[in-house]
């Protein structure tokens, strides 16, 4: 995907376009922001840029393009992991070991083999173990300028300060719903109320909107309406058991997925409850089933279910046992 096809950040695009027609790539780099927010493909896209095949009759002497053409055999090797001028490091298992970064500090002063500039990728970087980020000190103090080196961050703060000293940091911000709207509506055909609810239940980051299962989403949260709509009736105690029972059985993914979009949809009941218009729901589609449960909920209880809910999801941190804690919880809220 060239910079002219990527939606959003359009700070940090122009500053890389701008680096690019100067002709210098600053050696390191530190991409931060939330996971799936687009990092790796702005890495990428920076990647293609300056090796892309049909870029030298474009570009100025000395000079780097400013975009890529996307179709010839560089950039798509590139999108498929296949150049020879990438290399992309990943955790094994938990962590990035120091023999991984070892074969990055030798690899990065070889000169380009076919292309016109070396990327190195560093993902999940705060998955660096000390030792391993000690080993990569001295190769960020002496940069050579045919490489680029690229961390990758959803917890930039977790990286070692002397890391963090070494890199020029750029921070990716998820996208607004209406860049969300375009980037699906342009990248994936679906009917246009999925493109709106995937828009906004993505929290703006492009890999979560591309991972969902709309269908499965939607199931999940007609079975927590309904218990939204038990919980407002209050008088059903043996069904609230068995709801609890349903929901504590769950794998503690599923369970604290389940527990977020139960806020979520809490979330937007009170802003209907309130008075608010309906363009700020995250759950649009919806609106109808939950304009009545908002009729039927005063603001009251609904601060109140929020924030015993939450303190349930800070418990989930200690072994607590989840089917117990449901029951106690869904008594509560339903007396409440």
């Amino acid at each position: 995907m060239s910079f002219a096809k990527l939606i959003g950040n359009e700070r940090n695009k122009i500053i890389l376009q701008r680096l690019l027609r100067s002709g210098r790539l600053p050696f390191t780099w530190l991409f931060a922001g939330p996971e799936s927010v687009g990092k790796r493909q702005f890495a990428l896209t920076l990647a293609k840029a300056a090796n892309c095949q049909q870029a030298p009759a474009r570009a100025l002497a000395s000079h780097y393009p400013e975009e890529s053409c996307d179709e010839c055999a560089f950039c798509r090797r590139i999108e498929e992991g296949t150049f020879s001028d990438l290399l992309v490091i990943q955790p094994e298992g938990a962590y990035i070991k120091v023999a991984q970064t070892r074969q990055l500090a030798e690899e990065v002063y070889f000169r380009p083999r076919e292309g016109r500039h070396r990327f190195f990728l560093i993902d999940e970087a705060a998955a660096l173990r000390e030792e391993a980020a000690n080993s990569l000190l001295k190769t960020l103090e002496e940069p050579p300028p045919t490489s680029t080196i690229i961390l990758l961050s959803s917890c930039p703060d977790a990286l070692l300060p002397t890391i963090r000293s070494r890199v020029q940091r750029l921070n990716f911000a998820p996208l607004s719903v209406a860049e969300m709207e375009q980037y699906l509506a342009a990248n994936y055909r679906r009917p246009a109320p999925d493109t709106a609810l995937l828009a906004r239940i993505s929290g703006g980051c492009v890999g979560q909107a591309t991972a969902i299962d709309i269908s499965e989403y939607r199931r999940e949260r007609r079975e927590l309406i309904e218990l939204i709509d038990l919980l407002a009736a209050g008088n059903n105690r043996y069904r609230l058991l068995k709801a609890a029972e349903y929901l504590g059985k769950q794998e503690r993914e599923i369970f604290e997925r389940k527990l977020n979009l139960l806020l979520t949809l809490l979330r937007d009941i009170f802003l209907l409850a309130a008075g608010s218009p309906r363009e700020r729901l995250v759950n649009i589609d919806a609106a109808d089933r939950l304009e009545t449960l908002a009729q039927k909920i005063e603001l009251r209880r609904l601060m109140s279910w929020v924030e015993k809910l939450n303190q349930l999801r800070a418990n989930l941190r200690i072994n607590i046992n989840r089917q117990v804690a449901t029951e106690a919880l869904l008594l509560s809220l339903s007396r409440t």
